[in-house]
């Protein structure tokens, strides 16, 4: 599956007001209106017909609704002055690259856009690049899943939905049954097509970018945060961590994640990838997304690491600068999840200990007695400190509260 050539980028706004179209906004995306207001800029909403309103319906210059008419949706916009179009959700990154290349407005290409939002897809299209990627097949057929597992010989595999964004976990395989079993579960139609891939056991990382014109035009990527991640063999993430972006493991992970957006055709905006390392072969991709990112204490965060996806995307927007973060003294930062390992209601007296420990710097809403789901996050908390052994005896303090009670007495 080899990808075209990246195509010249159109040059970004630089515009002390305009108006920027939003495709799909939910959750992060609908952040992008205040922040594109406090750059003096009107925001207008485009929905499909299956998706929720906004959140924030008055806040938008006009709400549209497409309906399948490429031609005629980039008409409306046009006829409204729009100069940047951004995805609001995963549910508009392909449209929003599309919309984008019809206004001849900088966007991701188009022509390669099924491609990331699809991990079988961006898989083989690394693979053809020269570009490390794990092992795996896109298949509907439970009988090829089967075939190519025994022929690989991996004593581990994961099988997943091929959209990196869709609710349902992946699944942890060892045996041809387990693929059977996880099968029936992911599988919603007679011609779903999932991915089966190698397990791969090392650390996952969380990479945060940002891409745009380079001075000679053509695209060129920033890293904005590397964030480590510790999962569960559910793949439940239960803590993560801030990297420095120095260093050679930093370095290792910022060329190959620039050399994959390259490949997949990333040219404009935001993304995140999930990145790991395979033994003797080097870092490999797990999932892109150019949808917007927010985490749920952006106003910490950003006080504490300089980096806010949502500002930084529409600084790039409206004046086609990115943001020059202050020198200052480098903090450690981590986000804790709460994970119930059995049905229970959060203790009022274990809650308050943990949410005052003194590196907690902010947490999801959290209330006592809440009831809480085996398996299922309850809550997360992020602690910030000068000090990493600060914030790594907070953490012990929090999962040993998990064990003597936080849910609900210990059977």
């Amino acid at each position: 599956m080899a990808l075209a050539a990246p195509a010249p980028t159109a040059a970004p706004p630089a515009h002390r007001s305009g108006t920027a179209a939003v495709i799909s906004p939910a959750g992060a995306g609908d952040l992008y209106l205040p922040a594109l207001a406090r750059h003096g800029w009107n925001t207008v909403a485009v929905s499909t017909p299956t998706a929720r309103p906004p959140a924030d319906t008055d806040g938008y210059l006009r709400h549209l609704t497409h309906r399948g008419g490429l031609r005629r949706t980039a008409a409306r916009l046009a006829h409204l002055g729009v100069q940047a179009v951004i995805a609001g959700s995963p549910a508009g990154a392909e449209l929003a690259d599309r919309l984008a290349d019809r206004l001849h407005l900088p966007g991701n290409a188009p022509e390669s856009a099924y491609i990331r939002r699809d991990t079988g897809f961006t898989t083989a299209a690394l693979l053809d690049s020269g570009i490390t990627a794990p092992r795996s097949i896109r298949t509907s057929r439970l009988a090829n899943a089967l075939k190519w597992a025994a022929f690989t010989q991996v004593t581990g595999l994961v099988l997943q939905h091929p959209n990196p964004d869709h609710p349902h976990p992946a699944r942890y395989c060892r045996t041809p049954d387990d693929i059977a079993y996880a099968w029936a579960h992911l599988r919603h139609s007679t011609n779903q097509p999932l991915v089966l891939r190698e397990h791969l056991t090392g650390t996952q990382y969380r990479i945060h970018t940002l891409t745009g014109p380079g001075p000679d035009g053509s695209p060129e990527h920033s890293i904005s945060a590397i964030w480590s991640e510790i999962r569960t063999p559910d793949q439940q993430v239960v803590r993560t961590d801030l990297l420095s972006r120095h260093g050679l493991l930093a370095r290792a992970l910022a060329l190959y994640t620039m050399r994959a957006l390259t490949a997949l055709g990333v040219h404009y905006g935001p993304a995140d990838a999930t990145v790991t390392f395979i033994l003797d072969r080097g870092p490999a991709l797990l999932s892109l997304r150019t949808s917007p990112h927010a985490d749920f204490a952006s106003d910490v965060l950003r006080r504490a690491t300089g980096h806010d996806p949502i500002r930084d995307t529409a600084l790039l927007l409206t004046a086609g600068q990115r943001y020059e973060a202050p020198p200052q003294r480098r903090a450690h930062v981590t986000k804790v999840a709460l994970l119930p390992r059995r049905d229970g209601a959060l203790d009022p007296a274990l809650l308050r200990t943990i949410t005052t420990l003194p590196t907690v710097a902010a947490t999801t809403d959290l209330h006592a007695n809440t009831p809480v789901r085996a398996g299922q996050i309850a809550g997360r908390l992020l602690l910030v400190a000068n000090d990493s052994r600060a914030i790594n005896q907070d953490h012990q303090v929090i999962r040993a509260s998990e064990s003597i009670g936080l849910y609900g007495s210990p059977p």
